[in-house]
């Protein structure tokens, strides 16, 4: 069996043409809409963290900016057939407006999708825990690079340590008071060579606050902060206290995880880059599953992308995301060319192509999970009905 990406004539991946349908298909006007999205509320920060790009002014998206609710309304029709939304701030911190994002949290569960947000945490005041609780917030990652005051400060100024901890702690307390078991509490640590010592009593720290998770993340570098990164100069160490933080975390019940998962491996390289990459591609449903929904009303790809689709107060999503900028993206992912900003990304890994790669990729990546949703809808629509037959069959028995 062909695969997905073969070489031309011209030495470049190109699609074979047994496969030209298909990608058409995932390319043109009929692509589905997009399982996840995410919503940057405000571009706007309260802290200035050492490793955030935004701190050294080279981000994605417009600066100290905040949606306004009539480019939200326009996502509202989306919202029925998203499984997931990351309500976020994206480079920004999306609790310094808590009335607009409770108001936004409330009118997406109403449509039925989970909701997830990343937040540093310093915000979360007694009342604003009790509403997340309230409002069935599905999940909540808090960044937390240090297990000591010291090392938070020196981190993310001018946040306060103390006050990451008691917002958790009175998610947790509200979550017992409430009788709920949402949101999931989460862990991010970006791995630092001036905070990875303190990894592993991290993980003891997430088991004392009642949080699910750790993620040990790799981080990314720009000028002024080279040679930090233990994911690119201090895999070794890296490795060792993460598996010294993964036994702790089996053992106090924490799952301890890494993103990406193979970033102390040591041919991956400073920022998984290849010299040659005849035979090689990138296997992302990005351009598929999800997108960034900028607070200016930008669409974009993913949160990588330096790029927009177009802007929701000119278009619809719809208009956008089958729009002929997302459809020559695509093609152009699908066709081997992968796009500057796709071959620079840390979070996807270049791979070896091949058949069971393409089928993957096409069906374990695209069409499955569409597929699975679609039926657990119908289960979900038909569950009443069953359990009214049911109760019938139960009284005629009797």
């Amino acid at each position: 069996m062909k695969t997905l990406l073969e070489k031309g004539a011209n030495g470049r991946a190109s699609l074979p043409l047994d496969k030209r349908v298909a990608a058409g298909l995932l390319a043109g006007r009929r692509v589905p809409l997009p399982r996840h999205l995410i919503i940057e509320i405000t571009s706007s920060c309260n802290l200035r963290c050492r490793m955030c790009p935004k701190t050294n002014h080279s981000v994605n998206t417009a600066e100290n900016n905040v949606m306004s609710w009539d480019v939200f309304e326009r996502l509202i029709p989306l919202l029925p057939h998203i499984e997931s939304l990351d309500l976020t701030g994206v480079w920004g911190e999306a609790f310094l407006y808590p009335k607009l994002y409770l108001e936004m949290l409330k009118t997406i569960k109403a449509q039925g999708a989970d909701v997830y947000t990343i937040s540093n945490g310093t915000l979360i005041d007694d009342d604003l825990a009790r509403q997340l609780v309230g409002h069935d917030l599905n999940k909540l990652i808090v960044s937390l690079d240090a297990a000591t005051p010291e090392t938070y400060a020196g981190i993310r100024p001018p946040g306060r340590f103390a006050d990451v901890l008691n917002g958790i702690k009175s998610i947790g307390s509200w979550k017992r008071k409430l009788g709920r078991a949402h949101p999931r509490l989460e862990l991010a640590f970006v791995g630092m060579k001036s905070n990875i010592e303190e990894f592993p009593r991290v993980v003891e720290l997430a088991h004392e606050l009642g949080v699910a998770q750790v993620c040990l993340q790799a981080m990314g570098e720009y000028p002024g902060l080279e040679n930090q990164s233990v994911a690119a100069h201090f895999k070794a160490l890296g490795r060792r206290l993460f598996e010294d933080g993964q036994r702790r975390g089996r053992d106090l019940g924490v799952r301890v995880i890494l993103q990406p998962p193979d970033q102390f491996e040591e041919d991956r390289g400073e920022r998984n880059l290849i010299e040659d990459r005849r035979g090689y591609g990138k296997q992302c449903h990005d351009l598929w599953d999800k997108a960034l929904i900028a607070a200016t009303g930008n669409v974009l790809p993913c949160c990588a992308s330096p790029v927009s689709m177009g802007n929701l107060r000119d278009s619809s999503f719809d208009g956008i995301w089958r729009g002929p900028a997302f459809t020559r993206l695509r093609r152009q992912f699908l066709s081997g060319e992968i796009p500057e900003m796709c071959k620079h990304c840390t979070g996807t890994a270049w791979v070896e192509m091949s058949a069971r790669r393409d089928l993957r990729f096409f069906f374990g990546g695209l069409l499955a999970p569409r597929l699975k949703r679609r039926v657990k809808r119908k289960l979900k629509q038909y569950a009443p009905l069953r359990w009214a037959k049911r109760q019938l069959d139960r009284a005629r028995r009797k």
